[in-house]
């Protein structure tokens, strides 16, 4: 048990950080695109902590629960509700920040399972 939960939080620590970077490249391809956002000030910032807040804290759950329906279903919930957030006034937003938040999730509930299997085939050999 003790395996499996360390399994499934180092894959979702990686999760969470593939999203922070994957913000960092959203920023970085809108800036060179479309330049430098028009205005500066702390409420993008603050909706962007949110959403990493929002992402830390569906990984948490994600590395709590056991396999089986419930994960998928909550890394579409997530995304959803990235989408409730952003949409209408952002819709290029919403669709790459739900992307990227449930994409990292997903892959980090894979790499729990191969983390959980190489640790137990080690234990058993």
């Amino acid at each position: 048990m003790k395996q499996r939960l360390l399994a499934s939080l180092a894959a979702h620590a990686l999760a969470c950080v593939l999203f922070l970077l994957l913000l960092w490249l959203g920023f970085a391809v809108r800036e060179h695109w479309w330049g430098a956002l028009p205005a500066s000030g702390v409420v993008g910032a603050l909706t962007l902590a949110l959403l990493f807040y929002a992402v830390a804290g569906a990984n948490l759950l994600l590395v709590l629960l056991p396999h089986g329906r419930i994960k998928p279903l909550l890394c579409v919930a997530l995304a959803l509700a990235i989408l409730a957030c952003f949409l209408p006034e952002h819709p290029w937003r919403a669709l790459y920040y739900s992307a990227a938040a449930a994409g990292a999730s997903w892959l980090g509930v894979l790499g729990g399972r191969v983390l959980e299997r190489r640790s137990g085939a080690r234990r058993a050999g």
